[in-house]
């Protein structure tokens, strides 16, 4: 069981807030966060394709992706758990991967296993690293049984 986390931008944009709920998901499972470049580039398109083949290649074949994407399902908190619960079964490792200011590329979005949305809202990278963070340890912990999740 491993997590993974990819989003383009800086590494050392990762808050405290990030870094304790990172050290407590921690207790529970490896995770890791990878930041990548931004490709910069103008064009949409050729950004998507850039940013969408350096992803690719980060990801192993028998990895469970899933793309945080504004079209994806809207999960409650028990059925995001459910998913991780089943994709560490199945798969081992569990890789998030957040876009780049233009989404993911279609390339990626195919391969993805779920999309999953956090409402038809945009959100900055960094709320949205800090949701995931947040719904992956409360995942952890309703898998768990603990008291965390109190619904």
């Amino acid at each position: 069981m491993k997590i993974k986390i990819y989003f383009f931008g800086k590494g050392n944009e990762i808050t405290e807030w990030e870094k304790t709920h990172l050290q407590r998901i921690g207790y529970r499972v490896p995770i890791e966060t990878l930041a990548l470049s931004q490709a910069g580039l103008k064009d949409k398109a050729l950004n998507l394709n850039k940013e969408g083949a350096l992803l690719l290649k980060k990801i192993d074949p028998q990895d469970f992706v899933v793309a945080l994407a504004e079209t994806g399902k809207n999960l409650d908190s028990v059925e995001i758990s459910q998913k991780i619960e089943s994709a560490f079964e199945t798969h081992g490792t569990v890789v998030f991967i957040i876009g780049g200011a233009f989404g993911l590329a279609p390339e990626v979005l195919n391969r993805a296993n779920l999309k999953l949305s956090f409402g038809k809202a945009v959100w900055t990278r960094n709320l949205v690293r800090l949701m995931l963070l947040e719904q992956v340890y409360r995942s952890l912990e309703i898998s768990a049984g603990s008291n965390f999740h109190k619904v």
